[in-house]
């Protein structure tokens, strides 16, 4: 027993050093660059509209397809935030490349998403919205996006990707965690997740397979904001934010403040 755990605590550390190595550690961050924004893009039509994929002639097939892809995403999502788990990944990978292999995790998901996803095959659709509430289902589409972008540039446009910690490390620089309260932070605690909510509600075309995404990320979502909450007011600066500015956007201070204290509950 103790021999194989020397061996495969040799192995990691030889896996730790190679990823160290400057040409490793470049194509690596050179791939997520690549891959993130081809994934964007993927995320971008397929949130627009699901439909028109694969179909199973047996809708629980589907279903069961969906649901592992949604897992696939949402497990490990949230999994490799976890202290001990990122201690682990530690052990094989410099700690400055965890972010990108993050976003690489999230990437590989969003495309097999889009790959992958399966037609539940009723043959009809809660609704096709034409003309005019179409347009305007294509305005509230493309403010989410720009809403998104506005979050990612206030803390930082490429640090959800892991890309700036990874660029910052080739320059033997750390990245700097502060808590962001500027710009789409001073409209809501949680534009990001707002954005996201808003982009997978705005489909000018909803199927059953489409309702069934957007409540699995609605779900998700809002767990992991209430998990967010938990971590962020242990922070004495968080909470005076947190006073000052409500969670999520276009609701009163009372039901913002009700909102949360049910997310607290779900997030077990």
């Amino acid at each position: 027993m103790t021999e194989y755990s020397h061996t495969k605590s040799t192995r990691l550390e030889f896996l730790k050093k190679t990823l160290k190595t400057k040409p490793f550690f470049i194509a690596l961050g050179v791939l997520n660059i690549l891959i993130f924004h081809y994934a964007i893009w993927r995320l971008f039509w397929f949130l627009y509209d699901s439909s028109g994929r694969q179909i199973f002639t047996s809708w629980p097939e589907a279903l069961l397809i969906n649901t592992s892809l949604i897992l696939f995403f949402s497990a490990p999502h949230s999994i490799l935030l976890n202290a001990k788990v990122k201690r682990f990944f530690f052990k094989a990978m410099p700690a400055s490349l965890y972010s990108t292999f993050y976003s690489l995790h999230s990437c590989i998901a969003i495309i097999m998403l889009d790959s992958f996803w399966m037609d539940f095959g009723t043959g009809n659709a809660l609704y096709q919205l034409q003309g005019q509430a179409q347009f305007f289902f294509h305005i509230l589409y493309g403010a989410s996006w720009l809403f998104m972008l506005w979050a990612m540039i206030s803390t930082g446009l490429f640090r959800q990707s892991g890309i700036e910690e990874w660029y910052l490390a080739l320059k033997g620089k750390k990245i700097k965690n502060s808590l962001a309260t500027h710009g789409a932070y001073a409209f809501c605690r949680h534009p990001i997740y707002a954005a996201f909510i808003a982009m997978i509600w705005t489909s000018p075309n909803m199927t059953y397979d489409h309702l069934f995404l957007s409540l699995s990320w609605t779900l998700y979502i809002l767990w992991g904001a209430g998990q967010k909450e938990k971590r962020l007011m242990r922070n004495k600066g968080y909470q005076r934010y947190a006073n000052e500015v409500m969670a999520f956007p276009f609701i009163n201070k009372m039901f913002d403040n009700f909102l949360v204290r049910i997310l607290w509950r779900i997030s077990l």
